[in-house]
């Protein structure tokens, strides 16, 4: 459980050298396999001494491991290590767009909006877990699933009455 607080903490730390704020930062994070919000990375952050210490640190040419034992003196840190894939941790295959070079998920070819839809637990689950099977993103489901109903529709006609 350190080890994996601690391999967080270090992808906090490698948000920070890249310059990533807010929701950019978590997106670097989720990409390197970890689960996190902003609030969660705003706790690591604050408990190694705040974004600007950690800014300090790294202008000083601190590598990562020697800002977290900096931060965190007398704690055991381990070895840098491969942080986990999603496939690793879910038991597929990661697929997706290839990275960038700071390990973001590279922009889709066409514009996107975030959508929040309410629904019941159990399609929630269900959706996850056919997802699963079929080794695809709960959003990319999502999306084909909708892609398929809108295309099924007939074209709406203005009708005179």
């Amino acid at each position: 459980m350190v080890k994996q607080t601690r391999m967080k903490q270090e992808r906090i730390i490698e948000a920070v050298r890249h310059g990533l704020e807010g929701e950019a930062a978590v997106e670097f994070i989720h990409a390197s396999g970890y689960a996190m919000n902003v609030q969660a990375m705003l706790r690591h952050l604050q408990s190694m001494g705040g974004r600007r210490r950690v800014q300090d640190l790294i202008s000083m040419g601190r590598t990562n491991a020697e800002i977290l034992a900096i931060c965190f003196p007398g704690a055991e840190v381990p070895a840098t290590g491969v942080p986990p894939s999603q496939g690793v941790l879910f038991g597929h295959e990661e697929q997706g767009e290839p990275a960038s070079e700071y390990g973001l998920i590279s922009a889709p070819l066409f514009e996107t909006t975030k959508l929040t839809v309410s629904m019941p637990s159990d399609l929630y689950e269900a959706l996850s877990f056919a997802a699963k099977a079929e080794g695809k993103r709960r959003n990319d489901l999502i999306v084909e699933i909708l892609t398929v109903a809108m295309s099924r529709m007939p074209a709406s006609r203005d009708r005179e009455d």
